[in-house]
């Protein structure tokens, strides 16, 4: 008798505690929902305007039609291009770097200008999918990478080095009397970094 008195007490306890777990499972996932469809939204608006900001610049275009205002524009905004055939790789490159544009391209990091001995260093975001550097790691020695300058001029580098680092590690960005490119990303874990080194 006594047990049966005990018991209902707590089984009603027992189904308040689960409704409320349930309550807080079902707010919880509506809440993560929403933030994962507002990251998402987020996402696709950043890579449509990095599509319009990579059209926008096309050597070809912007320096056979006549050179007004856009190409001064283009010069101050714009470093070149990079394209990385292997990778199926093709972007403007911004000449100044930040949190801001690197949402939205590669940008140039450090270095001299095309042409120059030096080297010069790029960066881009790691998405782990196709956008961006997402698959410079899977660039090998003798792989060509490709830097337009804003006259459409094209130089060839060659891939000699690959390799990790921390992201502390600065040593790559050393000058040296070479014509040297550097690129670097994040690893898929986002703790080290890929440093991709070419020479023309």
């Amino acid at each position: 008798m006594n047990q049966i008195i005990i018991t209902k007490p707590v089984n009603k306890l027992h189904k308040r505690f689960f409704k409320g777990q349930l309550i807080i499972s079902i707010v919880a996932l509506i809440f993560l929902g929403f933030y994962s469809f507002q990251k998402w939204n987020q996402e696709k608006q950043i890579a449509k305007v990095s599509q319009v900001m990579n059209q926008a610049f096309s050597v070809e275009v912007v320096y056979k039609a006549q050179k007004t205002q856009v190409q001064e524009m283009d010069e101050n905004q714009y470093f070149g291009k990079i394209r990385i055939p292997k990778i199926n790789l093709e972007y403007s490159v911004f000449r100044q770097c930040n949190d801001a544009l690197l949402k939205l391209l590669p940008c140039k990091f450090f270095g001299v200008d095309l042409g120059e001995k030096g080297n010069i260093c790029i960066v881009g975001h790691n998405y782990k999918d196709t956008r961006f550097f997402s698959e410079l790691n899977q660039l090998k020695k003798g792989d060509k990478i490709y830097l337009s300058d804003l006259n459409g001029q094209e130089y060839e580098y060659v891939v000699y080095e690959k390799y990790k680092v921390n992201p502390e590690d600065m040593e790559c960005l050393k000058p040296n009397r070479m014509y040297d490119l550097t690129l670097i990303t994040c690893d898929d874990s986002n703790q080290k970094r890929w440093i991709v080194k070419a020479s023309r």
